[in-house]
């Protein structure tokens, strides 16, 4: 029996984790077991990204290695089918190319876990 991991490249950081990259992390672990394979994040809080507001910077989006990954479809679809698609979006970045991988992340104008509306909230939960 072979038990598939999360690996981590070399110099990839996670200064910190928001409830969401939690979600996403746990998203990739089981997607590794569900194809049989071990998976590499290439990128967390580190690195440089689309700016200061960029989600790795909040710990709510990870890049995963696809190159060396037999089946990259169906390591996208098994992340994607543990996540809730109102809250986080995945796709294969940089298609076809030397810098070609998976991104995950909390997905633009949402928040995660969504803020329940005080209305909401029922005398017990005060």
């Amino acid at each position: 029996m072979s038990i598939n991991v999360i690996r981590v490249k070399p110099g990839v950081q996670f200064t910190t984790i928001a409830p969401g990259g939690f979600v996403l992390l746990d998203a990739i672990l089981w997607a590794a077991q569900d194809i049989g394979h071990d998976v590499t994040i290439t990128s967390g809080t580190d690195g440089m990204h689309s700016g200061p507001d960029d989600p790795h910077h909040r710990g709510e989006a990870y890049d995963v290695r696809t190159k060396d990954v037999p089946d990259k479809d169906l390591l996208l679809a098994q992340i994607q089918r543990r996540l809730d698609a109102a809250h986080f979006y995945v796709f294969i970045e940089a298609e076809g190319t030397e810098n070609e991988h998976i991104h995950g992340q909390v997905k633009k104008g949402t928040t995660y876990p969504p803020v329940q509306p005080v209305d909401d909230l029922s005398a017990g939960d005060l």
